[in-house]
């Protein structure tokens, strides 16, 4: 167990990290975007043109919030945690909490897209919501969607972009 522990470590710490952004960005999301549904008497499946403007900004200011809550919660356990840089001179941290908004941002963009698109899309196609332990309505299932692919897309942009290893020459 500590050999499989030792060679995935970085991935399974990077897991870890990633639960608690996905805890912090899309638990704000869904509490902002049902809350605010009640507050607001939006219906959030309507197909009426203004009832599904009002949902997608609903959606929009939920997702922005979440994703900005958990980029700032989450750049030191990255930085120290996953990738093991410990280099805290102020010109390497700002450069590298600089590289983390902005890979966030460029990924939180596609996050946007697919948290305020892909609900409308799969409400017109005709999805209808079931039950699997809980009611798996477009907003949900838009949510799992979102989930893994900007887990992947954050983790890749971290290890090339943000924290990789300078090159012994460059040290």
């Amino acid at each position: 167990m500590k050999k499989f522990f030792e060679k995935y470590r970085e991935i399974i710490v990077y897991i870890l990290v990633g639960l608690m952004a996905t805890v912090i960005s899309y638990g704000i999301r869904l509490a902002m975007i049902y809350g605010g549904a009640a507050l607001l008497s939006i219906d959030l499946s309507s197909e009426d043109a203004a009832e599904a403007a009002r949902a997608s900004a609903l959606r929009t200011v939920s997702t922005i919030v979440g994703s900005a809550c958990a980029i700032v919660a989450t750049f030191w356990p990255n930085k120290i945690w996953v990738f093991r840089n410990y280099d805290k001179t102020r010109s390497a941290v700002w450069g590298q909490f600089g590289k983390f908004v902005a890979s966030r941002v460029f990924s939180f963009l596609l996050e946007l897209a697919i948290a305020v698109g892909l609900p409308l899309l799969l409400t017109k196609a005709g999805y209808k919501p079931f039950r699997f332990i809980i009611e798996v309505d477009a907003d949900k299932m838009t949510t799992v969607i979102s989930i893994v692919f900007i887990t992947v897309l954050n983790y890749v942009l971290s290890k090339l972009l943000v924290f990789r290893k300078k090159k012994e020459k460059e040290q």
